[in-house]
């Protein structure tokens, strides 16, 4: 969808969720739609794409025009080894960018998978940066967010080097709910969570098998429940200690 100069602001979906996790859309929208930041500037665009589950969305090494945000569903970043590997990076939900080097960089370092299916809208770069040039809110937010896709890696260089197999999955169930809790999506104290074993084992480098393992540990030590692609965390005290 793209909307063009004197067309109103659609209503469906970009009301309700949109960009959660950073709040940029409805600023951004604000700045192209009711008050250019820029003369002549263009209002920012719109274009929504589908995609199908367990699908790549972006190749790994794939040059984008523009800088793409999640707006339904969840997806991974992920790098494919020639040998068939595949280290999960980071979980990329709802109203977040696919990777922040997109601000910088045209070229994906990394592929982008999908878990669900869903939609992304992809964002002009430049437009991105004047807009990040003349709000220092946007200018906050997308360094926020930079800093949060720094941290994780950090904590992934820690748990392939240091945390047990028991205290990676820990922490990644830890940052999810922690990410859903931050974006207000926390349900009768569950949350939504469409990860597979697989993905789990991809993204803490450990094979299904042991994951599978630890999962069982964790729901017969009552520690956590998961049910029709949800989770719920019972202990979230003992969760942090294993995490540590």
């Amino acid at each position: 969808m793209t909307v063009t100069p004197g067309q109103s602001a659609p209503k469906t979906g970009c009301s309700n969720c949109v960009m959660r996790g950073l709040g940029l859309c409805t600023v951004l929208i604000d700045l192209g739609w009711e008050r250019p930041y820029a003369g002549e500037q263009q209002p920012v665009a719109q274009n929504k794409t589908a995609f199908a589950a367990r699908r790549t969305i972006f190749h790994q090494n794939q040059t984008l025009a523009g800088v793409p945000v999640i707006c339904e569903g969840w997806a991974t970043s992920l790098m494919k080894l020639s040998n068939g590997r595949r280290q999960i990076l980071s979980i990329v939900m709802p109203g977040e960018l696919v990777t922040c080097r997109l601000l910088f960089e045209r070229q994906l370092h990394l592929s982008i998978d999908a878990v669900t299916r869903g939609s992304y809208r992809t964002f002009d770069l430049a437009q991105l940066r004047a807009a990040m040039t003349v709000s220092p809110d946007i200018f906050d937010k997308f360094l926020l967010s930079y800093n949060d896709e720094r941290n994780r890696a950090d904590q992934l260089i820690a748990d392939l080097g240091r945390r047990t197999a028991t205290g990676r999955i820990a922490r990644l169930l830890l940052e999810i709910w922690g990410r859903q809790e931050k974006a207000g999506k926390i349900d009768g104290n569950s949350i939504e969570f469409p990860l597979r074993q697989t993905h789990i084992a991809d993204a803490t480098g450990l094979t299904t098998v042991y994951v599978s393992k630890v999962i069982n540990g964790f729901r017969s030590g009552s520690l956590v429940e998961f049910s029709d692609r949800s989770l719920k965390i019972l202990d979230i005290e003992k969760l942090r200690q294993l995490a540590a």
